[in-house]
């Protein structure tokens, strides 16, 4: 791929008690010229809540306005998402727009559990409701510790997602990481998935993680843009492309995404990804340094 431009669009300014640090997982959402990207604000106890950041669609580095409350915050004592949520991704089905989000959950065997969530704006974004306070990704075998963080794309009248799905931890240096691969299954309404996928790509040697996947049909292929995880925490994206939507071929170095040159703010991490075409224009946004507390920005795409 080639990248036209790569800019940063924001570091959390911390004028908001909700948003004190990072912008994690932003996920873009067209509303006529303005992109409304979706991020993860972490306050000062270190629970996240989901705001967003309204861009201009011809040049996402111009910032029309940010939310001043977050539009979605963290579910209630003893819920899958009490400790926090995080978007995965945004979408439009029908005449809602659907929010997946990952909810976090404080542990006392392991250190947390992440499932996926949904919630539902009948006003374009603008105000969310939770279509269940329980997973729409739950616990199956496949994912007994992570499940979630689905991605959807529309097909024959059915909704093609994938998502990521762990049951172990591993030790990166002193500390216990999670570890987690890429699924796929098609859901009806993209409101109920099956308790069971099918695996589309598992971690490479040197990897602990595949997280947060996004799929896009563009020019007659299934691209899939995704988190890689690796024990350097130099946390990076990843790129795999298909034909039917099941086998997939990863393509790491044709993404030519890597770490900007020290110094920048996404020398460490490029992370998060998620992609937009507006019709005019094609862009990936990611995250920066230290999980985003150096900012986001984006990548504008000018060929495969």
């Amino acid at each position: 791929m080639e990248w036209k431009v790569r800019r940063k669009i924001l570091t959390p300014d911390r004028e908001r008690p909700w948003w004190e640090h990072s912008a994690l997982a932003p996920s873009p959402l067209l509303r006529g010229e303005t992109i409304r990207i979706y991020v993860g604000g972490i306050a000062a106890d270190g629970v996240s809540s989901i705001g967003y950041v309204d861009v201009a669609a011809n040049d996402p580095s111009r910032i029309l306005g940010i939310s001043q409350e977050p539009v979605l915050v963290k579910g209630r004592p003893g819920m899958f998402d009490d400790n926090g949520v995080f978007p995965a991704s945004v979408t439009r089905v029908g005449s809602q727009v659907f929010l997946y989000y990952t909810g976090f959950e404080i542990c006392e065997k392991i250190r947390y559990r992440m499932f996926g969530g949904l919630a539902v704006s009948d006003d374009d974004g603008e105000t969310f409701h939770r279509a269940t306070e329980a997973p729409v990704m739950d616990r199956t075998d496949e994912g007994l510790f992570f499940r979630g963080g689905p991605s959807v794309e529309p097909e024959d009248g059915r909704l093609r997602a994938v998502y990521s799905a762990g049951s172990a931890w591993e030790f990166i240096g002193d500390r216990l990481r999670p570890t987690y691969d890429i699924y796929g299954s098609i859901s009806a309404d993209g409101a109920v998935f099956p308790p069971a996928g099918r695996p589309l790509l598992a971690r490479q040697a040197g990897e602990h993680g595949l997280g947060r996947p996004q799929i896009v049909r563009a020019d007659g292929l299934w691209r899939m843009f995704f988190c890689v995880r690796t024990p350097d925490l130099r946390y990076a994206s990843g790129y795999a492309v298909s034909e039917d939507g099941w086998d997939w071929t990863r393509r790491d170095d044709a993404l030519n995404l890597g770490h900007s040159p020290a110094g920048s703010w996404d020398s460490e991490m490029v992370y998060f990804p998620n992609f937009i075409d507006t019709g005019s224009r094609r862009y990936l946004f990611y995250i920066g340094n230290d999980f985003s507390r150096g900012g986001f920005g984006y990548a504008e795409l000018a060929s495969w």
